[in-house]
């Protein structure tokens, strides 16, 4: 086991040598008989990607716990809450393509510092919002910022590592999101009781626009091989059948495995239990991916990724069946505990494959790809919102059960389908 230097030991295992390409500085180990040379420290810019991916996933999650106590205080209904969490995907989904030209024009590290600061002063502004349509307006607008932080991770990391070894970097990304899931559920559900539905909002945005300050120490990735023009870059990943399919196949999971989440700890307090502990119960799902992400890690370079992606869309279609059968704190808790399983393994692969499809691209593939991801959670939200605000619980975990199960298995044998040799390489510039 080897630790990354100044990270939380959550995020830590063991990693085979794994080749990095500029900045990420990195320290072998010695070799020895079954034991491979590993990173000891990743460098401090894949610590300042996971702490605005943590931030991200945090800002994004912040609302589930939330959604009663905002109601009674606004004096409107949970499926009018449930709006801003619609809203926000939305936002997140429909500006990642722009915010890949920003990023082309002024740099990705400059791009990234834009966005954290637009979004962290629209999750300040939502501590202070009068009314729900005020929120809902600054909800969409944080959504649409905070859009640049994972895809900008995931590109820094195709850019800076080869493609053999991403599977760890990116499941360390993951593990961030995740860990910012699970904070986001506790520490909003905490603060809330202890004061009040606006304080999550405004802690937030206050340690966003810190990170804003300390990005400044994030060099620019270098770029290597042809670099395509934006407008060449999207007519390669649209006409590019791979690219096409998986981004396809992301907006489904999107719907199937973020679309629930919000709705998670309101099963809970429909049955009486207190925001804090809903919280409590919930967090389990960021706990789990954290756990999962290092069983992934391990097994990533001994299984194939179709096997990876089954075994997650498998533990989905568990997780909504767990639903059916209970509602309360056992089938919740059983749900967040599948949900991250599902997270763990089929995500961080779908992940992993949209870096590989359009190398030329890469940042237009992922930027589309997290568009795709975040429209289907809407999509997802927006149709479990009817059934959990009438109070049709069992009916909504039936819904997401019955889609999840063919799911898994067109996604299974899609993956399986490709192959790398699929890839044709772009063409050399004359």
């Amino acid at each position: 086991m080897v630790r990354h230097v100044g990270m939380p030991l959550a995020l830590t295992t063991a990693h085979p040598e794994p080749t990095f390409k500029q900045p990420f500085a990195v320290r072998r180990g010695r070799r020895g008989p079954g034991n491979e040379a590993a990173i000891t420290a990743p460098g401090r810019s894949l610590r300042l990607l996971l702490a605005a991916a943590f931030l991200s996933s945090v800002d994004r999650m912040l609302i589930a716990p939330l959604l009663l106590p905002i109601a009674e205080d606004l004096g409107t209904t949970v499926a009018a809450v449930a709006t801003t969490a619609t809203v926000y995907f939305i936002g997140y989904g429909c500006t990642q393509v722009l915010w890949a030209f920003v990023a082309d024009r002024i740099g990705r590290v400059n791009a990234l510092r834009l966005a954290l600061a637009l979004g962290g002063l629209a999750t300040l502004a939502s501590a202070a919002a009068p009314t729900i349509e005020v929120l809902m307006v600054l909800r969409a607008l944080a959504g649409a910022a905070f859009s640049a932080a994972v895809p900008t991770a995931l590109t820094y990391v195709g850019d800076s590592v080869e493609s053999r070894d991403r599977h760890g970097p990116l499941a360390d990304i993951m593990t961030a999101t995740a860990l910012g899931m699970a904070a986001a559920t506790l520490g909003a559900a905490a603060l809330a009781d202890l004061m009040n539905w606006r304080l999550p909002f405004a802690v937030g945005g206050v340690l966003v626009l810190g990170l804003v300050v300390a990005l400044r120490r994030l060099p620019e990735p270098e770029r290597t091989g042809p670099r395509l023009p934006i407008g060449a870059s999207v007519r390669r990943v649209v006409t590019s059948r791979w690219a096409v399919a998986v981004i396809v196949l992301v907006a489904v999971e999107g719907a199937l495995f973020l679309g629930a989440l919000p709705f998670l700890p309101t099963l809970l307090q429909a049955g009486g239990m207190s925001t804090a502990l809903s919280g409590v119960v919930t967090a389990a799902y960021g706990a789990f991916i954290v756990v999962f992400a290092v069983l992934v890690k391990r097994q990533a370079r001994r299984r194939s990724p179709a096997f990876l992606i089954g075994v997650g869309g498998a533990s989905a279609t568990a997780a909504f069946a767990a639903l059916v059968v209970d509602q309360g704190a056992a089938g919740v808790f059983a749900a967040c505990a599948l949900l991250a399983a599902a997270w763990a393994f089929a995500h961080s692969t779908m992940q992993k494959w949209i870096t590989e499809v359009v190398p030329a691209a890469r940042a237009v593939a992922v930027s589309l790809f997290a568009s795709g991801l975040f429209l289907g959670s809407a999509l997802g939200t927006a149709l479990g919102s009817g059934a959990v605000a009438g109070g049709h619980y069992q009916a909504f975990a039936w819904g997401f059960a019955l889609a999840t199960a063919p799911f898994a298995v067109v996604v299974t044998a899609a993956r399986r389908a490709y192959r790398d040799d699929d890839l044709t390489p772009p063409k050399q510039p004359r």
